[in-house]
């Protein structure tokens, strides 16, 4: 039943490149690349998230001003119809619910990055909360890979070696890797600097599914005050 679903669910974001030209002694034309296509992969995971919530192609913003780069995609609850456009075309901390990353070919530089632009936008909000809003909670971050020359378990030590190496605090760690047709890495968060690689196969994004929206369907103690992402520094006339 979910299975048959989500059998094909990849085939349905991939864009074809055309094939291009051989070079070297044989001619003819090398195989067509196959890439995720944002759009469709959007308009498709828009339909398997909670239906309150919405993924578009915003960026998300604190009261601070914080705007990390490299997000993708973002999953959000829309208050209001047109809370981006009054937003200016952020979406509000407060409301977001999950990042998404989005990497066509992984490679160790493309993980380098990749896992850099998740810590930087796990701090939303780490300045800006008030010592009243006690513990700050962080984004759910997800990534999904096209393809990968990875083997699963070099991954999952690449992974945990670059956190090691950089001294990351756990909060900050990627909570779902997943490579098309291949398998998942996943945040262990049982354990610090912790992860679970599955090799998932034809399941990937059956499996994908199910833990994203174990994040996604969590309730959020986050109440939004538009008062503190005012910065217009004015004083009225009183009566």
């Amino acid at each position: 039943m979910i299975a048959k679903y989500f059998k094909d669910f990849d085939k349905r974001i991939i864009k074809k490149k055309k094939a291009g030209v051989k070079t070297g002694e044989k001619k003819g034309k090398a195989p067509a690349r196959a890439s995720v296509d944002l759009r469709l992969l959007k308009e498709h995971l828009s339909r398997v998230i909670p239906s309150n919530l919405k993924i578009d192609s915003v960026r998300p913003i604190d009261t601070a001003g914080f705007s990390p780069d490299g997000v993708d995609l973002v999953v959000y609850d829309t208050f209001c119809q047109d809370i981006i456009d009054i937003m200016g075309g952020y979406v509000p901390y407060e409301l977001v619910y999950g990042v998404f990353h989005v990497i066509q070919d992984l490679n160790k530089d493309c993980l380098i990055d990749v896992l850099n632009k998740i810590s930087t936008a796990k701090k939303l909000n780490m300045y800006a909360a008030g010592p009243e809003e006690g513990e700050k909670t962080h984004i759910p971050s997800f990534v999904i890979a096209s393809s990968t020359k990875y083997q699963l378990n070099e991954l999952k030590n690449d992974i945990i070696n670059y956190y090691l190496s950089k001294n990351i605090e756990h909060q900050y760690e990627l909570d779902i890797l997943m490579i098309m047709h291949k398998g998942i890495v996943v945040k262990n968060w049982r354990e610090k600097r912790s992860f679970i690689a599955l090799e998932t196969n034809e399941d990937t994004f059956m499996w994908f599914f199910i833990l994203m929206n174990e994040y996604l369907d969590m309730k959020k103690d986050r109440t939004i005050d538009f008062r503190k992402y005012i910065k217009k520094e004015v004083v009225y006339n009183e009566y």
